[in-house]
């Protein structure tokens, strides 16, 4: 597989639509997080010059999951995945907290965050388990690796391919994959005119893959996933969501000082 992907159109309608959510409650938390990882991928990827949606197709390959409420494919960044399929915690302290547990039991073959980097391949990645689950963070580390790659390898398909392993059979089947969800990401059909990246090539010694050994793929969406041209409105939601539920705080903390001012004075 080479790296000549279509480039769709920006699509504005937004897949992801929640109507209600409990301000306090799992729900603003689920909304705020659930479009994270694709957000983040999207501006380092446009950041550090990869090739369009390169980031994002990696990470729903690495931490997709189906929304139960969206009913979408997104990447989560709170998975954990060790020797079997990810887990998806509801909170990145719960996420750390099983990293933390199997650590004390002496696995090293971690997987963690957005892009799920290996812990044990790659030991220096982060300074802290903490900082392995910072979207922001992990997807940088996998745009600085992808870029190795390319120097390594020569290609940006190459460079996909030994992000997960440096296997010709696993790599390969890994890149068909990715490629799938790029398509699944964007709407864009297979076959269609391709872009030629342009980033110079310079050689440099081959690196160990993130992943080490692969993991199993995740199931595909029975629905229209998120798309990676949504983040945009993703984040302006999140925004809104977040300044309402200050707003509703801060009033009801106002009418609380001012009802127990009242009651101090009389």
């Amino acid at each position: 597989m080479t790296w000549s992907l279509p480039h769709p159109p920006t699509r504005l309608k937004l897949a992801l639509l929640i109507a209600t959510f409990a301000l306090f409650g799992n729900g603003l938390q689920a909304f705020a997080w659930e479009g994270v990882c694709l957000e983040t991928a999207a501006r380092v990827n446009h950041q550090e010059g990869l090739p369009p949606h390169m980031l994002g197709s990696i990470a729903i390959t690495e931490s997709g999951r189906m929304d139960p409420d969206s009913k979408a494919k997104v990447a989560w960044p709170w998975t954990v995945t060790s020797g079997g399929d990810g887990q998806y915690f509801p909170t990145k302290a719960a996420a750390v907290a099983e990293v933390r547990r199997l650590q004390k039991a002496g696995v090293e073959n971690i997987d963690v965050g957005c892009m799920q980097i290996n812990l044990k391949y790659h030991p220096n990645a982060f300074a802290s388990v903490e900082a392995g689950f910072d979207p922001e963070t992990n997807v940088r580390y996998a745009a600085r690796f992808l870029k190795d790659m390319r120097q390594s390898f020569g290609s940006w398909s190459d460079a996909v391919r030994h992000y997960h392993s440096a296997d010709d059979t696993r790599s390969l089947a890994y890149a068909k994959r990715v490629a799938k969800n790029y398509y699944d990401l964007t709407g864009a059909k297979p076959g269609t005119t391709a872009e030629k990246p342009t980033r110079q090539v310079a050689s440099a010694q081959p690196q160990p893959s993130p992943k080490g050994k692969p993991q199993s793929a995740q199931a595909a969406p029975s629905r229209p996933p998120v798309r990676v041209a949504d983040a945009e409105e993703i984040a302006r939601q999140r925004a809104e969501a977040r300044a309402e539920a200050d707003a509703f705080r801060q009033k009801k903390l106002a009418e609380y000082l001012a009802h127990k001012a009242a009651l101090r004075d009389g």
